[in-house]
């Protein structure tokens, strides 16, 4: 088993850097981490304990130390990954969002309620 690894002391910039994130995101990945920096930060937790709480490996707590004391709090965020583009654009989304909520009798259909047909759904 590898020595407890532990983050280098942070300035006050910093762990308010690390806060404003954590409050703010709403990518779960991404406050995962900022909590396992915050916790050797704040705390002085070793990465076996951070691991046990966020239910992580050991070793992914310490590459994540590690990319944080390297590029800072941009290294937390995910890297580009390859493959295409998604097809949904968030104008789409939007005007999805639009249409949705409209009641089925504003479009003079003979129903109050959506429902969902999961027979019709089914292949076959």
């Amino acid at each position: 088993m590898k020595p407890p690894l532990q983050l280098s002391p942070l300035i006050p910039e910093q762990i308010d850097e690390l806060n404003e994130l954590y409050r703010t995101t709403k990518v779960v990945r991404l406050r995962t981490r900022t909590q396992m920096i915050l916790l050797a930060a704040e705390q002085g937790m070793t990465a076996p304990a951070i691991a046990q709480i966020v239910r992580e490996s050991d070793q992914t707590v310490r590459n994540w130390f590690k990319r944080y004391e390297s590029e800072g709090i941009e290294g937390l965020k995910d890297a580009p990954r390859p493959g295409s583009p998604g097809k949904v654009t968030s104008e789409y989304v939007c005007q999805l969002v639009e249409v949705v909520r409209l009641r089925p009798r504003t479009l003079g259909l003979p129903f109050s309620m959506w429902t969902l047909d999961v027979d019709a759904c089914a292949p076959g």
